[in-house]
Formats: structure tokens, sequence, C-alpha cells
């Protein structure tokens, strides 16, 4: 098994004693593409999974410049403070492209890299937004088994990715700049929608009036729009990651968020819609796949593509064809 060969009592074992060597393979095992090491992964995970969900899933996006490691390790160094385990993992398809900026941000956590209590996991290179947003789905499930109490999923690319992070988390946090008199506008509603809390950051020194400026802007714009939650009005923040300001009221919205979800009942009912959801994806994923696996349609593809491009056929009737050669190895 070429490393992984290890009993899967054993391994199943050392991830919930927390072991970091153990968790790490286990990691590793998940990443990987090998259909006998996915086979191992999904069966581990599966006596895993009894030992997940009982943790704080809180996702962060953010604008380019805003601050996001320095207020991810400020974040993670208070609740390390507090007597608590935090798992850092990111979801970044540009990684694939450009090689991300995950790996830098590690290195610009000095302290919380370094933390015996802390767990910092870029996301892996190679495949698609939804191979990335599963992989790191279940990394998060491995390290709440591992028994880590707060598990940050950031997102590091735009657009989609905000939306893959926003399925697998309780609380969606969105880091913001001052000037927001300007930027509002070009901000997607959808991402104000998803939002659980929007916090400035960097509001410090000459800063700070532009900050509550902007907070003042933000509130009024999600007054537009439709709570997501029937009991969670989502709140506009100030903070100052590399001072250290309004980071512990920040948590404790996380935490108030949290309290008032689990009342309702909520917080189940949305983990439960999330594991639906995940569902469906991963069949989605699969089935297209297994169509590009095909042999019937790597025979045929290149010749539809082509009647498509010069007008011979109409992509529906294309699509209708190549679909009806997977029934054909039936």
């Amino acid at each position: 098994m070429n490393g992984f060969g290890d009993p899967l009592s054993e391994i199943v074992r050392g991830i919930r004693s927390g072991n970091r060597r153990m968790l790490a393979k286990m990691i590793t095992l998940v990443e990987s593409a090998l259909p006998e090491h996915q086979a191992k992964a999904q069966e581990i995970l599966d006596e895993l999974l009894p030992f997940t969900g009982n943790v704080v899933r809180l996702g962060i996006s953010g604008v380019p410049g805003v601050g996001k490691s320095t207020f991810i390790e400020s974040l993670g160094m208070l609740l390390i403070q507090q007597g608590k385990r935090v798992a850092v993992l990111a979801v970044d398809p540009s990684s694939t492209r450009s090689g991300g900026s995950i790996l830098a941000d590690k290195t610009r956590m000095e302290k919380l890299s370094v933390e015996p209590n802390a767990f910092i996991r870029p996301s892996p290179s190679g495949g698609t937004l939804g191979g990335v947003a599963r992989k790191t789905r279940e990394t998060m499930l491995i390290c709440e088994a591992a028994g880590f109490d707060v598990i940050i999923v950031e997102t590091v690319g735009v657009g989609q990715s905000e939306v893959a992070v926003a399925s697998m988390v309780d609380f969606f946090l969105v880091l913001m700049l001052a000037g927001a008199g300007d930027e509002i506008q070009g901000i997607k509603k959808g991402i104000l929608e998803m939002a659980d809390a929007i916090a400035i950051n960097k509001a410090d020194g000459d800063n700070l009036e532009r900050a509550d400026l902007a907070r003042k802007d933000y509130q009024n714009a999600l007054r537009l729009l439709m709570p997501s939650s029937a009991v969670w009005q989502p709140s506009v923040l100030t903070c100052s990651a590399i001072e250290m300001k309004g980071i512990d009221t920040i948590w404790e919205t996380v935490l108030d968020h949290r309290a008032k979800m689990m009342a309702s009942g909520l917080l189940m009912q949305n983990r439960k819609k999330q594991a639906v959801a995940w569902l469906w994806s991963l069949i989605e994923e699969g089935l297209k796949e297994r169509f590009h696996r095909h042999p019937l349609v790597q025979e045929s593809l290149k010749a539809c593509l082509a009647e498509v491009e010069s007008g011979k056929t109409t992509p529906a009737a294309a699509a209708t064809r190549l679909l009806d050669l997977l029934d054909r190895s039936r």
C-alpha cells in the first residue's frame, strides 16, 4: 500500500489519540488519487464518523490584502490561550495554476504554525475546485475525530470557492477593508447573502474613522437582504488583527450564533442539508469522471465536438448521442 499498510484499527486509534504522524498520514491517504488508497480512506472515514461533529466549523473569506492570515493567526492564538485545539484548512483552486498562497500564509503564521495545539494544512495541489473541496471536507472530519475543537476553513480563491466553503461550515465570516463607500458596489450580492458576519479589519491608527464608516455602509447593505436564518441577523464588526483588538468580540459573535442555531435545531438541520448536498456533488463529479473515462466516449468525443463546432449538429443532439454511449456497455 505504498506506506499506507497500517491496520485500520491502528490508524483509527492513532487519529483518535491525536497522533500527528498518523493524522498527517491519513490526510495524505485522503489526498491520494489511487483507487486503493481512496477505498481505504473511505473505510477509515466511516470508522471515524461517529467521533465527528462536536466542533465549531468556521469559514473565513476576504478580499486580497485584507490581512486574512494575520487575522487567522490572531484568532487561533486567542483560542489556544482559551485551551482549545485549532485546525486551519484551505480551499484553494488557484493552487493548481499558480501555486496559490496558502503555503506563504503558513510561513507568515509564525506563532500559530509552531503551536502544538494548532494544525495548518494547505489545500491539495491538483484537481478541480470540486476535488479540492471534497478533500478539504474529508480532512475536516479527520481533524474533528483527532480532537480539534475549532476547524477554520479558509478560502484562498474567489467566486465558487466561497460557495464551497460556506457549504461546509456553520459560520461564514467575510473580512473586508475600509473604503466601503466605493467598494460595496463591487461586492457580489451572493457573498453578502452567505455571510453570517462581516469584519472590517485593520481598524487601527488613522484608519479607525474609515473603518467605522465602512461598518455602517456594510450594515446598511445587509439590511436590504433577506437573512439566511430566522434566528440570526448578520452583523458588521471592526477589528485589528495586528493589534489583537476586536478578535474576542468576533469569536463571541460566532459562539452567540452557534448557541442560537443549536437552540432552534437549525445547526443540525443545516449540517444534514450540507451532507446531502455533498452527496449530490460527489455523484455529479463521479459521473463526469466516469463519462470522460468511458472508452466509447473517448472514441467519439473528438468527432462530436468537431460536428458541433462546424454546425453539422446541435449541442443537444451531440450530448444525447454521447450519453447514450454509456448505456451500450451495460
